[in-house]
């Protein structure tokens, strides 16, 4: 009876140990420019809420990609906040399976959740097996049609913001992140 016991508690242990507190694999970081850092993470799919557009359910997902995008911790512009999101960026991310050459390319949007605060993220479904490595290519712009600059900013700071950076990262394992489940 002990000993059935103790294996009960240990299985539903072993169950939970994925849910929740499933942590964010970093996939890498970067710099958009001397100011703005860029952190790209795979996390445990989610299921996400957006009335004007369809995103991807939770069960058809087999991770949720992000880049948060924000101003570094010892930011010295005026005006601007340490650790403050960045807005009006389009960021594409190109995942290719490296066993099979397939591809796909999403496009990453504003999310907010409670850990992150604003990120750019999206579920996605992997072109290939949860057990394959793949190579991601994140590209990252400015979205000109919906950022303007005043005269005070183009005069003191650069203009544009950044010039596109495109950041690659080979090898990647999505295995363990896929089947982790957050609630």
């Amino acid at each position: 009876m002990k000993k059935s016991a103790n294996l009960l508690i240990l299985g539903l242990f072993l169950s939970l140990s994925s849910y929740v507190n499933a942590e964010e694999l970093i996939i890498g970081k970067g710099n958009l420019n001397k100011d703005i850092n860029v952190i790209f993470e795979a996390a445990p799919k989610d299921t996400l809420y957006n009335n004007s557009r369809k995103v991807l359910s939770e069960k058809e997902t087999d991770i949720h990609i992000e880049a948060l995008v924000n101003w570094n911790d010892n930011i010295e512009i005026s005006g601007q906040l340490p650790d403050a999101f960045i807005p009006y960026l389009i960021i594409l991310s190109e995942i290719t399976n490296e066993n099979t050459d397939e591809k796909s390319t999403i496009e990453l949007t504003p999310h907010i959740n409670l850990s992150d605060g604003f990120h750019y993220a999206q579920n996605i479904k992997l072109p290939g097996l949860r057990s394959d490595t793949y190579k991601v290519k994140f590209t990252v712009s400015i979205d000109e049609k919906k950022l303007t600059y005043h005269h005070d900013w183009k005069k003191l700071y650069s203009y544009p913001l950044f010039n596109e950076q495109v950041f690659s990262y080979v090898n990647l394992d999505f295995k363990e992140m896929s089947e982790a489940v957050r609630r």
